[in-house]
């Protein structure tokens, strides 16, 4: 008697997630994607140490917990905030972008 084999069901491979293709955290970007902090667009705000474009995180999509670096506490999921970062980078726009940060809304207001 031959061994038995897997049962095909007809469709191609897939990645495990249940549908065609590579799953969003499967998926390489050429150059890294950025669209997810510039869209929506943010304010430029200026301040004595230069100008700094400035977005707001609505509550809904505060999904991750980050450390506000003008008091050192956490900023819980589900909490609005901003992300800042500076609009005139030494190493250009990439890497501002990397290097923003979440701040509580209070605390940028009041830094």
């Amino acid at each position: 008697m031959a061994p038995s084999r897997p049962r095909r069901t007809g469709r191609s491979s897939q990645s495990g997630h249940g549908k065609a293709g590579p799953s969003k955290w499967q998926r390489q970007l050429p150059g890294g994607d950025i669209s997810r902090i510039l869209d929506p667009a943010p304010r430029i705000e200026r301040d004595a140490e230069g100008e700094w474009h400035v977005r707001h995180v609505p509550a809904s999509g505060a999904r991750k917990v980050y450390t506000c670096p003008g008091c050192g506490r956490s900023i819980p999921v589900g909490v609005a905030h901003v992300v800042v970062w500076r609009t005139d980078a030494l190493f250009g726009d990439r890497r501002a972008v990397e290097e923003r940060r979440h701040w509580h809304q209070k605390c940028w207001r009041g830094r």
